[in-house]
């Protein structure tokens, strides 16, 4: 039977092992790792230097980094800076499985796979050989687990002599796939995140084009009323390029200056109130005539129901306004003509022989003409 004092000593020791495994992890090699991750390093010199960070944690160990391809069945080495060429091109791209040896069973059962001895262990079959020619006794593996429970990849400890885990060594094995996941996961979504940008850009582009091809003036406002964006039919309209219409000062280029005063107060309002107005103004084109436009204010709302940009969108109406004015003038003339018949008949009188006589004047005298009526 063991002395008891000799257990608790060896207990003690592991303890202590683990202890100061994860304080010198704690201290350098995660700092160490996590500074080349946040400073944006490339994920294969990143990884290289975590297998490294831990290789440096146990003499004699070589380390190794697989990721499982989109398809989630085969493993691609992404770092194994100190394992045998030939040990490398004979796993790389290895199928995962339940006997496949301790990666590829790693993965398949998303649990860490410890094996002491290559050579006597069933699941290694398929590359006893090569590990055997490489100098390949032991052979430790941990999946690479995403933040969603995915795998990721495995991360690879070897030895060259037959070797059973002890405490420190799972926990090892546990800090290098946590801090390889974070330097996978980070690659990935910054990957991610660029092809967003770049769809959004995309669209961003399309709807450029699109906006550009529409002959209304549509200029996008931030929620204050500065300019944001103005379409090419904005900018050919106006003469103007679009830095002069981000300027603060390009409405009165733009707008004619007897109606400066009635667009002021009716932006005010109506961006006060964060509801579709519309204004009527005259817009000066690049040649220096004005024409008349109605202007059409819709908010753009965020997902609180704050206004956040307001679309403007012109439509040409001076051949309505010149319409309207002439149609006015005619009025105002007729308006006329009635007044100054009905003051003819307060003053000569309306009878029926007198519209007789007045009937027989019109054909021979249309014009203004000065006619003797004798009888």
């Amino acid at each position: 039977m063991a002395d008891p004092s000799l257990l608790t000593k060896t207990s003690g020791q592991a303890s202590q092992t683990s202890s100061s495994l994860s304080q010198t992890l704690s201290r350098e090699s995660i700092l160490d790792a996590l500074k080349l991750i946040l400073a944006g390093a490339e994920l294969s010199n990143v990884l290289s230097t975590v297998t490294r960070l831990i290789e440096a944690q146990s003499p004699g160990m070589l380390c190794s980094i697989f990721l499982l391809e989109e398809d989630g069945l085969h493993l691609r080495y992404a770092a194994a800076p100190n394992l045998p060429e030939a040990y490398r091109a004979a796993t790389d791209g290895m199928v995962i499985g339940p006997n496949v040896g301790s990666c590829g069973r790693a993965a398949f059962l998303r649990q860490p796979v410890f094996t002491s001895d290559i050579l006597s262990d069933p699941n290694w079959t398929n590359f006893r050989d090569a590990a055997a020619s490489a100098g390949l006794r032991a052979a430790w593996s941990s999946p690479i687990m995403s933040h969603d429970s995915r795998v990721l990849g495995t991360f690879g400890m070897y030895y060259r002599e037959v070797r059973h885990p002890e405490p420190s060594d799972i926990e090892l094995i546990q800090y290098a796939s946590s801090i390889a996941g974070i330097a996978i996961e980070r690659e990935r979504s910054q990957i991610e995140l660029t092809k967003a940008f770049e769809e959004v850009k995309k669209s961003e582009r399309q709807l450029q084009q699109t906006v550009d091809a529409i002959p209304q003036t549509i200029v996008v406002l931030g929620s204050d009323g500065s300019i944001e964006y103005a379409n090419r039919t904005v900018l050919d309209y106006t003469g103007l390029s679009a830095d002069d219409l981000m300027g603060s000062d390009f409405r009165p280029k733009v707008f004619h200056s007897e109606d400066m005063e009635r667009l002021r107060e009716t932006r005010r309002l109506g961006f006060s109130r964060g509801l579709p107005w519309e204004n009527e103004i005259r817009v000066r084109r690049q040649d220096g005539q004005y024409r008349w436009f109605l202007i059409r204010y819709n908010p753009l709302v965020d997902d609180h129901g704050h206004v956040a940009r307001w679309c403007a969108a012109g439509t040409d109406i001076d051949q309505r306004k010149r319409d309207e004015e002439r149609l006015r003038e005619e009025n105002l003339a007729l308006r006329e003509e009635i007044d100054h018949s009905s003051m003819f008949e307060e003053i000569v009188g309306s009878s029926e022989p007198l519209r007789r006589v007045l009937s027989q004047v019109s054909k021979v005298a249309p014009t203004d003409s000065t006619v003797l009526i004798l009888g």
